[in-house]
């Protein structure tokens, strides 16, 4: 079987696996008046270009997926509509880690010093010299087989996983208290996978809220 296919079955094997903690919720917060959700701009993750417009994709096309009325007018606020309410809340979301999945050519040295293998082995020879007088003779002989050893050297491919951190809070709108936050991190073979992963977990929680 090819030595490729075997690790990639065994990433997939134990790859795609999630954390997040309990969230943070304040105690005083009254969330069953709220009746817009505003999502501010989500700034890119160093070096990782349009990393806070995929981010911000997943978030809006989640809230979809639960029944929410969407409004991406404005990528830089963009409006979820909750219920008739007047309270507002202003989610944010930071990127903590947005790496993707890289293959990887190791090269490897594998050397054999070679062994020495000595093999003894007995024998008894028989000399009769007359009736009553029977001498044995031990005969020992031995075989030594030496192994030179020797050197492989190659390359080999090992691949690392995508992994997507994010923190949301949920400030409300004209106070600036903060009511509600959380924060996430998955890992996975393929990108956009790993953010919808990761994504979905918080924006459920945060649907809780205003059930």
């Amino acid at each position: 079987m090819n030595k490729n296919y075997l690790i990639l079955s065994s990433i997939i094997a134990s790859s795609c696996w999630f954390r997040s903690n309990d969230p943070a919720i304040s105690s005083n917060y009254d969330f069953k008046n709220v009746g817009t959700l505003i999502i501010n701009k989500i700034d890119d993750f160093p070096k990782s270009p349009k990393s806070g417009q995929l981010i911000f994709s997943n978030i809006t096309h989640n809230f979809l997926k639960f029944g929410y009325d969407v409004n991406v007018l404005d990528f830089n606020q963009s409006s979820i509509h909750i219920k008739k309410d007047t309270g507002k809340l202003l989610l944010s979301c930071v990127i903590t880690e947005f790496t993707d999945s890289k293959m990887v050519v190791v090269p490897y040295r594998y050397e054999d010093r070679g062994y020495t293998k000595t093999i003894v082995e007995q024998s008894a020879n028989n000399n009769k010299n007359d009736e009553e007088d029977l001498k044995f003779n031990q005969i020992q002989t031995s075989t030594t087989t030496t192994h030179g050893g020797n050197i492989k050297e190659g390359n080999r491919i090992e691949y690392t996983q995508s992994r997507v951190g994010i923190i949301l809070k949920i400030t409300d709108y004209n106070s600036g208290n903060l009511v509600w936050s959380n924060s996430y991190w998955y890992s996975g073979l393929e990108m956009q996978k790993t953010i919808e992963s990761c994504v979905k977990t918080g924006i459920y929680q945060i649907t809780r809220l205003f059930n």
